[in-house]
Formats: C-alpha cells, structure tokens, sequence
C-alpha cells in the first residue's frame, strides 16, 4: 500500500495566515501530530515574500508596496524575494527520516523537483530535464526567479518556479511559487534595487528588467494562456503521485493546527518579524 498524506486543497487567504499555516503545519508534523501534508494556496492581497535571511531595509521598496497594494511578508524558508501575484504556491511537509523521500536538502529537491516537473507536463508544459546546478549568486539581485536553485524547474532554460526549504521542528517545509503570469515591472516596483547595491540597481533596475523577462517563464507563456489555478494544483499533485509513490486523502487543519496558525498569524502580520527577523513569544 503507498503512504497516504494528507492533501488540503487550494485555498486563498493573504500573506501572514499562508506562512502561519505552513510553520503550523511544519511543527504539527515534526511533533507526530499530523500526517505529512501537501497543500495549494494562492495570496490575496498579492504580497511579497522575503527569504528568512534576507535583508528588509535594503531589498523591499516600501512605498511601491504602498501603491500596488502588495503585502510584505518574511518566509520561514530561506531563498530570495517572490512576489506572489497571479501564481500559485505549494507547501510540502514530512517528517526528517521518512522513508518517502530521500536524505538530505538536494536530494528531495530534486525528488519534490520531479514531480512538480511531471505535474506540469501533464498541463502540455515542455520542462526541462532537472539539473543540479545551483544558484549563481555573484551579481544576482533579491529577486527569487533572478536565477534557478538546486533542481528547480525550468522550460527552454527559463525558469518556471521558485522554491525554497526548511529543516525545523524535526520536519522539512518546502513550498514555492508556480508562475501563471509573470509582469517584471511589479516585481521591480516592490523591490528596492537601489538599496541593493547590485547590478541592475541602477537606472531604473534595466539590467535586472532585461535578465528577469530572459530568464523567467510563466505558463501563461508556455501554453498561450493561464490554466486555472485549480488544475495547476490537480495536476502537481498528480504528478507527486506518479513520481513518489503517494497517495493523497482529503483533509483539513485539525483544530489544534488552526489555534497555532492563528496564534502565528500575528507573529507574520508584525512589523518586528518581517523587518528584523525578531520571533516573538508564543
């Protein structure tokens, strides 16, 4: 019989209440108190997620946040800033040590990697095979899909999505943005390429602009128009059942998941953790 994991279908919420769900899930996992998870979601306001090390004052341009509406938010995951607009994003969580996936950060993304890959295939998507290269990060801006990480998916060596992980809680989170559309001018809005100091910073990020629209693809591009959300997730799914041997059973936050999620959610929506990286008491 083929482990069954918990599968929460798509959802919508903003900023703080995703990343709150994830890190709830994350410790509820690690703790034996829930099954490893797959969930969907998809942010409402957009918002821009910061990777856990990165810099607030010197990456996020505050004022373009102001005026397109967007939501800063600090991931639990490391990696660089996405913003999440017109995508939709997966969660993964298990426990270290199961047996489903293999050891070790590059071998389960590159396994977690495969089935995104063949998910996608399943949407008509012409992926690349999955490398191991990483990220290059010498004249590279905050900007996550500025270039690919350790086996992420890429169609015509451009890249299609954006994940990231964690190790905590004795637990593996890893969630990540699968692009529908992708419009370089908001993400440059929200970005504080000045502050960076990097190529691109200047003359109104150009630089940046030309390798981003080289560089990035969303399936809006790849298949002449955005398939709806849903189907994105339906078929993602189905393609970690095809590659890992899961099964998925419908499911949902268990009640006690939900209290920390809510008691998370103010620790995301605060100002001391999202600019200084400070955990509050929970």
């Amino acid at each position: 019989m083929p482990p069954v994991w918990r599968f929460i279908g798509l959802a919508e919420a903003d900023g703080p209440w995703n990343m709150a769900v994830d890190e709830a899930i994350l410790r509820a996992v690690g703790q034996g108190k829930a099954p490893p998870t797959v969930r969907f979601y998809t942010w409402n306001p957009p918002a821009l997620s910061l990777g856990y090390f990165q810099d607030y004052g010197r990456e996020v341009n505050e004022e373009g946040c102001r005026r397109l509406g967007v939501q800063c938010v600090r991931r639990p995951t490391g990696g660089r800033a996405v913003l999440h607009d017109r995508e939709v994003t997966y969660a993964f969580v298990f426990p270290e040590g199961d047996p489903l996936l293999p050891p070790g950060v590059v071998a389960s993304c590159r396994a977690i990697g495969e089935g995104i890959a063949a998910g996608l295939q399943r949407l008509g998507v012409a992926v690349d095979p999955l490398s191991g290269k990483g990220r290059q990060a010498r004249g590279r801006s905050a900007a996550c899909f500025d270039a690919p990480s350790w086996y992420e998916v890429t169609a015509g060596g451009r890249k299609l999505v954006g994940s990231a992980q964690v190790r905590r809680h004795g637990a593996v989170l890893q969630h990540g943005s699968i692009l529908l559309e992708f419009d370089v001018d908001r993400l440059l809005a929200v970005l504080n390429l000045a502050g960076q100091g990097r190529p691109g910073g200047g003359e109104g990020g150009a630089e940046l602009r030309r390798r981003l629209l080289a560089g990035v693809a969303s399936l809006a591009q790849l298949l002449g128009s955005p398939p709806p959300p849903a189907r994105v997730a339906e078929a993602v799914a189905a393609g970690w059942q095809e590659r890992l041997g899961m099964a998925f059973q419908p499911g949902e936050l268990a009640a006690e998941e939900r209290a920390l999620a809510e008691r998370l959610r103010a620790k995301y929506a605060g100002r001391e953790w999202t600019a200084f990286r400070r955990e509050p008491p929970l």
